[in-house]
């Protein structure tokens, strides 16, 4: 978790120039379903999924990432989200942006359905995502048994292909420019010079393949 908030605090300056794919996938998810009542935003990042909320609150493991979502008068905690530092039922709806697949979902999902009252909506990129990477992307399965397993009854579900709109020398500063360019399974993909020239050969159109859920949490 170290590691993901250094490369996030680092890119806070140039995320939302660079996460063209996330600013679309929030768009998308805040359409799937309606919000109420006071909203959690876990992995807020710089406040993508909480533009045009009210009473809304975000978690983020980087404060530098926090302080660009604050600036723009949201309330910010630091937190780290398999941890969520509010007590049970605490908010009526949480709502979560391509945060979750860099999590232990067992544990997360169980935090989210603990802090969370009625709604959880959630978009993350799930395996078929720039399969080029090797990056271990849960499958769209797993994660909608684990949702079931906690008592979430779905209610709407959507897989959509979201394009990454760079190429070239263009698709290695979006990794690094949104802070995304940890991989667990290599972590060295993108430190060598042969690494970056064979991973620019290998993909041809770049591509997050993303699941939307909107779910009932039960108490």
């Amino acid at each position: 978790m170290k590691v993901l908030s250094l490369k996030f605090s680092r890119a806070s300056k140039t995320y939302e120039e660079w996460a063209i794919p996330q600013r679309l996938s929030a768009e998308i998810l805040k359409q799937l379903d309606t919000i109420e009542g006071s909203v959690l935003d876990v992995g807020c990042g710089t406040g993508f999924s909480s533009m045009g909320l009210k009473n809304v609150v975000g978690i983020d493991l980087s404060l530098s990432m926090l302080k660009v979502y604050k600036s723009k008068g949201f309330i910010g905690i630091c937190a780290d989200a398999n941890f969520i530092p509010f007590k049970d039922k605490s908010f009526d709806s949480v709502i979560s942006n391509f945060a979750l697949h860099w999590m232990d979902i067992n544990m997360v999902f169980e935090e989210i359905f603990r802090v969370c009252r009625k709604k959880f909506l959630c978009a993350m990129p799930v395996e078929g995502s720039i399969k080029e990477l090797n990056f271990p992307f849960y499958s769209a399965e797993d994660v909608l048994k684990k949702v079931q397993s906690l008592g979430g009854k779905l209610r709407r579900v959507e897989i959509k292909t979201i394009d990454i709109p760079f190429e070239g020398w263009d698709l290695i500063r979006f990794f690094h420019y949104t802070g995304s360019s940890y991989n667990p399974s290599n972590r060295d993909f993108l430190k060598s010079k042969k690494s970056i020239e064979t991973l620019l050969f290998s993909i041809d159109k770049p591509s997050f393949v993303v699941l939307f859920f909107s779910c009932e949490v039960y108490k």
